[in-house]
């Protein structure tokens, strides 16, 4: 009766094992991950708090597969999300490096960082996106 038991529960172990391994698509742009093996990894740099100039190069060039990280070179924390909210890469200190956000494709995606606004970017953009207005008249947009 106790082999039953042990039996039954190495099963269930191994289906809920397998469970985390089934093909969950949903055919995303892009997604937070460790580099991928099959592409290049392509670094943008955090230079500052400048608007579009924050980051280099801007607009990022990656190809499907390629694994997107930013390096932050300033001497600000920044945090760095996709407009669409497929990925937060969360905060990144002065120095540190984001993970990796994995391109599934060419299409353009969006990005800023939340803790300056004008911080705006995109990867696969063929320009870089305006920064949003921050005069609440308007006279400065």
């Amino acid at each position: 009766m106790r082999q039953v038991f042990y039996g039954a529960g190495l099963v269930l172990v191994g289906v809920v094992s397998l469970a985390g391994c089934g093909g969950g698509g949903g055919g995303g742009a892009a997604s937070p991950t460790s580099p991928s093996a099959g592409g290049s990894t392509v670094t943008a740099s955090i230079v500052g708090s400048i608007g579009p100039a924050s980051y280099t190069p801007n607009p990022v060039t990656a190809r499907a597969g390629d694994t997107v990280v930013f390096r932050n070179s300033d001497s600000q924390m920044h945090h760095i999300v996709l407009d669409n909210g497929s990925a937060d890469l969360g905060d990144l200190a002065p120095g540190a490096t984001s993970r990796g956000l994995a391109i599934a494709n060419g299409n353009e995606l969006r990005f800023h960082c939340t803790l300056h606004i004008s911080m705006v970017g995109t990867i696969n953009g063929a320009t870089v996106p305006e920064p949003p207005c921050t005069d609440q008249y308007g006279y400065a947009c």
